[in-house]
Formats: C-alpha cells, sequence, structure tokens
C-alpha cells in the first residue's frame, strides 16, 4: 500500500490506460504522456487532490511506479496484463462486444465466451489493485468507463471502504439493444456496486435506469434517477464531459499558432478551409462524410476551386480486424475524391492519417472555417467543444451530429443527420454561405456553453456529487 496518513481521504482514478505508457530500454524505461482530454482531466484532479492511479501502464515491472519516474506528481498503481489477457479483455470484450453494442451496431459484436472470462478476470485483478490502495471510508474511487463495468461490484462484494462512482463515457443503449447480451444482468449489477453512476446525456439516463427495471426487476425512480436497494439508493446522473476550453484559447491566441494557422491556409489555397478531426473508428462516420463532400463537390461547381477538407484520422485499435478494413475503405475513398476533382495543382481534399499534438491540432481547428463533426453515433464528441474553443473571435461553423452527445448542449450549431449524405451536403452548403453576422452569433453562443461546462466544471461537479451525494444537486444545473 502506497505510505500516506491512513486517515486522509484521497482520491484512486481507475481506468483502463495510465496518463502515461511505459517502454522498457537498455538505458531504462521510457515513459511518454498519453494525448487526451480525460487523461489531462484526471491529472489535473489527482494533483489537486492527492492520490493514486491504478491503470495498466504497459511494460511496467514495478507494482507502483514512483512520481520521479513518472513525472506525474502521484504514483501509479500498475495493473500487469498478459498479452492474452489484452486481446481478449481489451480488443474483444471491450471493443468487439461493449463499444458496439453501446454504439447500437449490434452487428459488429463478437460474443465469445472467451472474451467474457478474460474481461471478469481483468475487472477482478484492478479490483485487487484498487483495494491494496484503499485506506479510509472516505476514499473516493473513480472508475472510468465501459472496461471496468464489474470492478465497482467486485469492490461492494469486498467490502471495500470506499464511496465509489463510475462515469461511463459512451453512449447507453436502450433495452432493445442491451438486451442482445447475454451477460447483461452481471454488467448491471458490477455497475450498480458503485454509489454514483455518471453519464453524459439525459436519454443516456433513461435508458440505463430502462435497462436496470427490465433486466434486474429492481425500482427505479426517475426524478431523480436512482435505483432503489435494500441497503442503499445508487444516484444516476447526467454530466456531460467538457474540456479545458481555457487552454485551448490562449493556444489559439499565441502568435506561433496564429501564424501556423495562417501558412496552413495559404497552402491549402482555399477560400474556405473545412476540418475533421476523428479517431479512426466505424462510429465516427468518417467514410459517411467523405461521400457527402464528394457529392458537394458534384454539384457545387462553383466551389471545386474555392474550398479544401482537411480530414485528420487518428491511428486506434488495429488489433480489431474492422478497423483495418476501414482504413482501407477510408483510403479508397480519399483517393477518389482527389483523383475527380484535383484541378490545375488545387487538391480539394488533405487527408492525414496521424496523431497531432495539441498545439498543432489548434492551428488546424484555428485555420478552419467550418468544422464537420459528424458520428453516427458518439457518447459526447470532444472535437466539436475543442472547434468551438479555438474560434472566440466567432468566425467558424459548427456543423454537429444530432446523434453525437455534445448535440444536446450545443443547439446553435448546424445540427445533422449524418447518415443522410444530402443532408451534410446541404449544411456543408449552408457553411460555407454562412453570413459573417450570423457566424458570429451562433459561434458565440457556443463559445459561452463550452466555457460554462469545461472541464474543470465536470470533475468538480462529479467528485464533489460522489463525496457529499446530498450536497451538489445544484452544480449540474
Amino acid at each position: 500500500m502506497t505510505t500516506r496518513t491512513m486517515q486522509t481521504p484521497r482520491l484512486l482514478v481507475v481506468s483502463n490506460r495510465a496518463p502515461i505508457e511505459l517502454q522498457p530500454g537498455h538505458r531504462g524505461p521510457t515513459v511518454t504522456r498519453t494525448v487526451g482530454g480525460l487523461a489531462t482531466a484526471l491529472d489535473a484532479a489527482l494533483r489537486e487532490r492527492g492520490g493514486t492511479w491504478v491503470a495498466w501502464v504497459g511494460q511496467a515491472t514495478d507494482e507502483v511506479l514512483d512520481p520521479d519516474l513518472t513525472g506525474l506528481g502521484y504514483p501509479i498503481r500498475a495493473v500487469r496484463l498478459k498479452e492474452r489477457e489484452i486481446h481478449q479483455y481489451y480488443a474483444g470484450f471491450a471493443n468487439q462486444v461493449l463499444w458496439p453494442l453501446c454504439h447500437t451496431f449490434p452487428a459488429r459484436c463478437n460474443f465469445q465466451d472467451a472474451f467474457w472470462r478474460a474481461y471478469r478476470q481483468v475487472n477482478e485483478r484492478f479490483a485487487a489493485a484498487v483495494k491494496h490502495e484503499v485506506g479510509a471510508p472516505g476514499d473516493l474511487v473513480w472508475v472510468n468507463d465501459f472496461h471496468l463495468c464489474l470492478l465497482p461490484g467486485f469492490l461492494r462484494a469486498a467490502q471495500t471502504p470506499a464511496r465509489v462512482g463510475v462515469f461511463w463515457h459512451i453512449p447507453f443503449p436502450p433495452p432493445t439493444v442491451f438486451g442482445i447480451c447475454r451477460w447483461r444482468e452481471e454488467l448491471l449489477g458490477g455497475l450498480l456496486g458503485a454509489d454514483l453512476i455518471g453519464l453524459q446525456t439525459d436519454g443516456d439516463v433513461e435508458n440505463f435506469l430502462a435497462c436496470v427495471r427490465q433486466f434486474l426487476g429492481l425500482p427505479v425512480t426517475d426524478s431523480p434517477p436512482g435505483i432503489r436497494l435494500p441497503d442503499r439508493t445508487v444516484r444516476v446522473v447526467a454530466l456531460g464531459i467538457g474540456i479545458d476550453a481555457v487552454r485551448f484559447r490562449t493556444e489559439v491566441e499565441d502568435a506561433s499558432v496564429r501564424e501556423h494557422a495562417a501558412r496552413l491556409r495559404a497552402t491549402l489555397g482555399a477560400d474556405q478551409v473545412l476540418i475533421g478531426v476523428d479517431r479512426l473508428d466505424y462510429t465516427k462516420g468518417i467514410v459517411e462524410r467523405l461521400i457527402a463532400y464528394e457529392r458537394f463537390l458534384e454539384r457545387q461547381l462553383e466551389w471545386r476551386r474555392r474550398v479544401c477538407l482537411v480530414q485528420i484520422t487518428v491511428p486506434s485499435r488495429f488489433r480489431v480486424p474492422d478497423y483495418r478494413e476501414m482504413k482501407r475503405t477510408i483510403d479508397e475513398t480519399v483517393g477518389r475524391i482527389l483523383g475527380r476533382f484535383t484541378h490545375d495543382g488545387h487538391a480539394p481534399l488533405a487527408y492525414h492519417y496521424s496523431a497531432f499534438d495539441h498545439e498543432r491540432l489548434a492551428a488546424y481547428y484555428a485555420a478552419a472555417d467550418v468544422a464537420l463533426v459528424t458520428p453516427l453515433r458518439d457518447g459526447m464528441n470532444l472535437v466539436a467543444k475543442e472547434y468551438v474553443a479555438c474560434h472566440p473571435r466567432g468566425d467558424g461553423v459548427l456543423v454537429l451530429s444530432e446523434f453525437a452527445g455534445a448535440a444536446h448542449e450545443l443547439r446553435d450549431a448546424l445540427l445533422v443527420n449524418p447518415y443522410d449524405p444530402d443532408s451534410i451536403c446541404r449544411r456543408i452548403e449552408t457553411a460555407v454561405t454562412m453570413p459573417a453576422d450570423e457566424r458570429r452569433r451562433r459561434m458565440r453562443a457556443l463559445g459561452r456553453r463550452v466555457a460554462q461546462r469545461d472541464i474543470r466544471w465536470w470533475t468538480t461537479t462529479f467528485l464533489e456529487l460522489l463525496a457529499e451525494p446530498d450536497g451538489a444537486t445544484a452544480l449540474i444545473a
């Protein structure tokens, strides 16, 4: 157990991946920081409150990684996983069962008993690691995401003296979809080991409660949302995650970032620059977006030499066969568009298959007149909020899927059905021709919302709800 004063409550963050990756080397381990909004948010919370992050860290040899090694300012308890477990628990059950199921792609689910057994075993191993760290009844355990559904139940069964909260970052499907999984009762029961369950939207909360009511037969309350158990009540809240809006705004006002954005626009040679930023995933609607953009170029002859779409696709989950096939389809679609519409040296599409660092991404956001955020289904989608934060002067347009969680908050975006290429095509036309005063009105309203519900608001609200379950309700309003 990490040395500390046993009476001091602290925070234990639990997630599949840590904010660092550790690789062994001849001169000692190499530490690389993980890029991502969630890692940044939870890192800040741990630095402020003190505590430990419990996660898989790659090729870690020590059970507890010292802050001097990681450079984080707090220790990490490393959960050791074998290659077979990673394949079956992460690439298997998490990403071939829960991910497609919760994003309402049940046909992509691969229900294998071996995947389920590995998922249970890994969740039990995470529970053992958490129990090593919990020391005081006031400790807060914050479990993140669908990789660890069973963990709260294991902690509850072991009578772990801590308050446990879970935040579910992806959509939660209705009973007609979730019920397809034959381990539905075990998954729901595991989540109900928590004291607090957070989801992105009111719709996700409604779906979760409906699943508990239908598959577990437990009494459910809708206002306030919760599940009544014999000895306690599990609170359920809708709490959409935010971004570090201040950081993005500060970066885009930096002279070097604005210079980078100006160079980018000059290189692209377009009157209107569009941008799409997505992790490689079939839920993000990348292929559908490209087809819609191709249709726009077919129909709008006057825009062919005046517009350019920058599509940034971040490599992801190449362990899963569906993702390798999807990349081939994207590559073919990009090649076809470039072949059809490149003219006199002007290419209407710039494709990047790479991860961008924070500052470079901010420059691309700032350079873009229009953001196309068109996932087929998404828990929230932080790209939409990041783009808004990078346009504090109100000079951008956000085209946003109505099936992204962010659409519930960002009503001044141009909402679109991502399954309808004609709808996307029309929204692109509206965006590139939108008058400057309407752009400013919409974007400034979006900016206020993003600033109000930023990442600090999200972490503070969740932790206050977890620590004082009856004392922080007003923070959600």
